[in-house]
C-alpha cells in the first residue's frame, strides 16, 4: 500500500529539518565559543600575578643531601616571574638527570599556592675515584661522580685506583662482596686488570685478575688474620691468593 503524502505535509518536514539542522550549528557554534572562552581564561588566569611561581623560594626540593639548593636553581634556569602552567614538568626532569649526579628526578606543579615541588634521588657514592685533576667518585653501579657537583659530601672511607668505565660490569659484581666481608678494607688498585691489590687492615694483598673466586679470596683471606698477626707489619711484604688453592704470606727478606 503507497502513502502520498500533501505539499503542505512535506513543506513542514522539511521546515523542521532546516530548525532541527540550524539548532545543531548553533550548539555547535556555543561548543566552539565555551571552548575559547575557556581556553582564554586559563590563558588570562595564567598570566594573572595570583598564579605565577614570583621566585626560587616557591620551589620545593626534597631528597637533596648533598646538592645545594643554588644549584639545583642553576640547572632548573627558570625565570621569576613564571605562569604555573608555562612551566613543563618533563623538560626539567630530563634537565636535572642529565646536569646532576641524581638516579631520579621528578617535578610536579601546583596550581595554589603557585608552586614547583622537585623530589630527587642522588647517586651515592661508595668509593672515591679520582682521575687525573679531577677529584671523583663511583656508586654502586659504577657511575663515575664529579664531586664539583656535591656542595656537602663527605668522603668515603674506600679508594678505588685505576677506575675506567669499562670496568663497571666487573665493578657491580666486586662491590657488593667488598661491602659484606668483614675484612676493613681501604683501596681497591685496578690499575693492572692481572693483578688486582687490595689495601687491607691485614696489610697489602694481591689477588689476580678477576674472577669468580674473588668471593672464595676474600673468606680466605679472613681466615688468614691469626697467621698474618703472628708477625710484625714491617716483616710482612704482602698476601698473594693469586692461587685460590695456595694462599702464601710473603715475607720482606731480612736485613743484614
Amino acid at each position: 500500500m503507497t502513502t502520498v503524502l500533501s505539499k503542505s505535509v512535506l513543506v513542514a518536514r522539511r521546515q523542521q529539518f532546516r530548525r532541527r539542522r540550524w539548532l545543531w550549528r548553533l550548539l555547535g557554534l556555543w561548543r566552539v565559543l565555551l571552548a575559547a572562552g575557556i581556553a582564554a581564561g586559563l590563558v588570562w588566569l595564567a598570566r594573572t600575578p595570583l598564579w605565577q611561581v614570583r621566585s626560587a623560594e616557591a620551589i620545593k626540593i626534597t631528597g637533596a643531601q648533598r646538592l645545594e639548593a643554588e644549584q639545583i636553581q642553576q640547572v632548573l634556569a627558570l625565570r621569576y616571574p613564571l605562569p604555573v602552567l608555562a612551566i613543563r614538568p618533563e623538560q626539567l626532569e630530563a634537565r636535572l638527570l642529565t646536569e646532576l649526579p641524581v638516579v631520579s628526578a621528578r617535578v610536579q606543579r601546583q596550581l595554589w599556592p603557585p608552586s614547583l615541588s622537585i623530589d630527587l634521588e642522588e647517586r651515592e657514592p661508595v668509593a672515591g675515584a679520582p682521575l687525573p685533576g679531577k677529584p671523583g667518585a663511583i656508586d654502586a653501579t659504577g657511575v663515575w661522580i664529579d664531586l664539583k657537583r656535591f656542595g656537602r659530601f663527605r668522603h668515603p672511607q674506600l679508594t678505588v685506583w685505576g677506575y675506567t668505565a669499562d670496568k663497571a660490569g666487573s665493578w657491580k659484581t666486586l662491590y657488593p662482596q667488598v661491602a659484606r666481608s668483614p675484612l676493613t678494607i681501604r683501596v681497591i688498585d685496578l690499575r693492572d686488570p692481572s693483578d688486582i691489590v687490595l689495601r687491607t687492615e691485614l696489610g697489602e694483598v694481591h689477588l689476580g685478575a678477576f674472577s669468580a673466586q674473588f668471593s672464595t679470596q676474600l673468606q680466605q683471606l679472613d681466615r688468614m688474620r691469626d697467621l698474618i698477626r703472628r708477625y710484625p707489619p714491617a716483616q710482612v711484604a704482602f698476601i698473594d691468593l693469586r692461587s685460590s688453592q695456595l694462599p702464601v704470606l710473603r715475607l720482606r727478606a731480612p736485613v743484614p
